[in-house]
């Protein structure tokens, strides 16, 4: 991660809880791998690159080991001599360290390392609007780490000797929290058991690749797109992520997953001018760089020939199979933008080499599927006419 965001005077502070035994995980979890760094060490990249200062490592067990690797990521060691107490007694070690001018801070467990960066800023942007003392990140419905709390509430949370920790502190104090919707399934996702740990390993590859959740959360709860664009939408995913599991079976070296992404966000800038370019450029800034290119080129693509099918050929053409909502024949479409745009012979001409472009990758799709485009959408039950559900 690079380091690139300066923080300021007001800046949210990043409190790290990885004191705990490890006892469920059978492995230290701060020093395991997870690709090029250790998570210890990405979830101070996270948060140091949300430009949070400063980041606080509270630490327990095997503290005099990991003490000079955290201040060599340049955050500040805290010791919690009560570790053996549970989390909450980490929580309480790390809040006696905050500065006197911390004004807030993100609280994240060190088991929880795959967040994803624009969750902070999402979180920052709600405070700056000031949304409320404590904003919590959910993901479909649900709450999940990091919260960004007030620093004003250090003291009562010190205080509170009942049951349940700061989970039970949370439920005494309803009016505080104001809920935060992200597109960002990691916000749930800790690693407490070894399957827990080799679940997110196996996804790390993936990264820059929102899942259906991820983009429907994007799309309906962050950005509140119309119900229209969102239909259209979810069809067009479907019809990319059928194209290409087809082709993938078929030998191609497809991603259905990246395809249907690109299918769900292709138009998640419609209505900005250059919608492909301002789409590719928000999901570039959302960390989706895998998916931003297949925006760029949903509308104009060039086609090198001889060059293998892409992901983004299958977006551009699912996305002239649908119409509104529903499924139609690749002609059918481009007719019916002829009647209702072409009306100058500059209009004809430019919906005339998009159709052209439409066929020859049709073209190149069947040759690769060894069957019609229409028989591979009907075995998917993509059958013209269908609506997205």
């Amino acid at each position: 991660m690079n380091h690139t965001n300066n923080p300021t005077a007001a800046s949210p502070a990043g409190l790290v809880l990885a004191a705990g035994l490890s006892s469920r995980m059978k492995q230290f979890k701060p020093l395991l791998p997870l690709g090029e760094q250790s998570v210890l060490a990405r979830v101070v990249g996270l948060l140091r690159e949300a430009g949070t200062g400063p980041v606080l490592v509270v630490l327990g067990h095997r503290a005099t080991e990991l003490v000079p690797m955290v201040s060599s990521m340049g955050a500040v060691p805290v010791l919690n001599p009560d570790y053996g107490q549970g989390m909450f007694s980490s929580l309480r070690a790390g809040l006696t360290a905050l500065p006197p001018a911390c004004q807030a801070f993100f609280l994240l467990p060190v088991d929880i390392p795959l967040v994803r960066p624009q969750t902070l800023a999402r979180l920052r942007a709600a405070w700056e609007q000031g949304r409320g003392p404590v904003l919590h990140p959910t993901f479909q419905g649900q709450r999940g780490h990091p919260p960004l709390i007030a620093a004003e509430l250090a003291p009562a949370i010190m205080a509170y000797d009942e049951s349940g920790g700061l989970r039970g502190f949370w439920e005494q104090h309803p009016e505080l929290g104001r809920e935060v919707p992200v597109a960002d399934r990691f916000i749930l996702r800790d690693q407490d058991h070894p399957q827990d740990y080799e679940a997110l390993k196996a996804e790390l590859p993936g990264y820059d690749t929102p899942d259906e959740a991820e983009c429907l959360a994007l799309l309906q709860e962050v950005l509140e797109l119309s119900p229209d664009l969102v239909a259209h939408s979810r069809m067009v995913g479907r019809v990319a992520q059928a194209l290409a599991t087809a082709a993938q079976s078929a030998g191609a070296s497809i991603n259905p997953a990246l395809a249907l992404a690109g299918g769900l966000l292709h138009d998640v800038a419609k209505g900005r001018p250059d919608h492909p370019a301002a789409g590719a450029e928000l999901l570039n800034s959302l960390g989706f760089t895998a998916v931003a290119p297949l925006a760029a080129r949903h509308v104009d693509i060039d086609i090198t020939p001889g060059t293998p099918l892409s992901e983004a050929e299958l977006v551009h053409l699912a996305d002239k199979l649908v119409q509104a909502d529903r499924r139609v024949a690749l002609d059918q479409r481009f007719e019916d933008k002829m009647t209702r745009k072409g009306r100058s012979p500059e209009a004809k001409a430019a919906i005339q080499r998009r159709w052209d472009l439409a066929r020859s990758i049709a073209g190149r799709v069947e040759t690769v599927l060894g069957m019609g485009l229409e028989d591979c959408l009907g075995r998917a039950g993509l059958t013209m006419g269908s609506e997205a559900s």
